[in-house]
């Protein structure tokens, strides 16, 4: 897969956030460059987007 290459162009541009959904295994996994961390989430719970207080996104 070209996830980590993505994964490393987007953290050299500076992208503040990047999201993998994986609809075959129903999860979503969200980098936060700026935090440095990596959570995932299954689909039907609520994921926060970190660059906008409060609001969140629930994938199904």
């Amino acid at each position: 897969m070209d996830y980590f290459k993505k994964l490393f162009k987007y953290h050299t541009a500076e992208v503040r956030e990047y999201w993998i959904v994986d609809p075959i295994k129903e999860m979503v996994m969200v980098y936060r460059f700026e935090k440095e961390t990596m959570e995932e989430y299954s689909f039907g719970e609520d994921i926060p987007a970190g660059i906008y207080e409060g609001f969140s996104i629930k994938a199904k």
